[in-house]
């Protein structure tokens, strides 16, 4: 029961503080995940089912409906099915090691018995499956290594840059739309 409270007080703390440092933090002072390092940017207002399973290392952002699985529920199908059932099945359960870092793109699901590096980035809409290596960068479904950050911190280092990257909100939003054209 206590755990649901959570998860409602939650709701409400994140339709009222739309930061997700703010939501990072009010996590690592409830003790909601197994360990959340400092500075840790959360931006999901649905928390993982089973968030004890999850360590989280230093300067992780975990942009918006990103899931955590760290259990399947195979068991009922296997417990009741005509064709396997030797009964006694049971949840299978698993944890999620991420560590400093790390960013995790939108709608991205990273499954149970993962551990993702240090210095790594998950591109957005992934299915993390299998370890990812430090200063990776992975994408897919499934998730596969597909650069290094180094590089991607290049790239954006010259968009930061360039024109395009110094320009204020509304000339930038002029430029592009008006390329689009």
């Amino acid at each position: 029961m206590k755990l649901d409270y959570f998860r409602v007080r939650y709701f409400f703390y994140c339709l009222f503080h739309r930061n997700g440092y703010d939501h990072g933090r009010y996590l690592k002072k409830h003790g909601a995940f197994h360990s959340m390092g400092l500075g840790c940017f959360f931006q999901p207002f649905k928390l993982p089912a089973d968030a004890e399973y999850i360590r989280i290392g230093n300067n992780v952002v975990v942009a918006s409906n990103v899931d955590f699985i760290c259990h399947d529920v195979i068991h009922h199908m296997l417990n009741h099915s005509e064709t396997v059932n030797t009964g006694g099945y049971c949840t299978y359960w698993g944890t999620i090691d991420i560590k400093d870092n790390v960013f995790i793109g939108s709608n991205t699901t990273i499954l149970s018995n993962v551990t993702i590096g240090s210095n790594v980035v998950i591109a957005a809409g992934s299915l993390v499956n299998r370890d990812i290596p430090d200063g990776s960068v992975a994408a897919g479904v499934p998730a596969r290594v597909v650069g290094k950050v180094a590089d991607l911190a290049e790239t954006r280092k010259k968009y930061s840059e360039s024109p395009l990257g110094k320009m204020e909100r509304g000339e930038r939003l002029k430029h592009l739309w008006e390329k689009k054209s």
